[in-house]
């Protein structure tokens, strides 16, 4: 009798260690899951990779009042691997001013402007920043 009741106890630790077993398993599987999704969220690709996946820039292009007097700086960060050559359209439509500015942004750098040879970033000033095979991005400064 003591040797059936043992042996059922024993079988039922057996069953218990192996239910936990295969939730630590899971666990495990689903961090390891995750952690690969996570990478690969925050992962840097070349420009061919971003132009395979509909045409989008790789930038993150923002503006801030100048510290150096009045107007803009226009920042242009680049999140990809490679250099990337970008056309910047300047145009101002009160004043009928147009300028084209070719710059190259490393690979994964920011680079800052100020001003285009004698144009100063102000007020209802507009840039498109454009890349052959993607859609530009357009900026308005108020």
């Amino acid at each position: 009798m003591l040797l059936a009741v043992l042996t059922t106890l024993l079988g039922a630790a057996v069953i218990a260690i192996a239910i936990l077993a295969s939730v630590i398993q899971n666990r495990d599987e689903t961090i390891r899951g995750l952690r690969e999704k996570g990478e690969g969220a925050t992962a840097t690709h070349p420009l061919y990779y971003f132009a395979a996946r509909g045409g989008i820039l790789p930038i993150v292009a923002s503006s801030r009042k100048s510290l150096m007097g009045p107007g803009y700086v226009l920042t242009i960060r680049n999140e990809c691997t490679e250099s990337i050559p970008l056309v910047l359209a300047l145009s101002n439509p009160q004043g009928g001013r147009h300028k084209s500015v070719n710059i190259v942004v490393e690979a994964m750098q920011t680079a800052e402007f100020g001003h285009f040879d004698n144009w100063k970033l102000s007020g209802g000033d507009a840039v498109e920043i454009s890349h052959e095979g993607f859609s530009s991005v357009t900026m308005r400064f108020r």
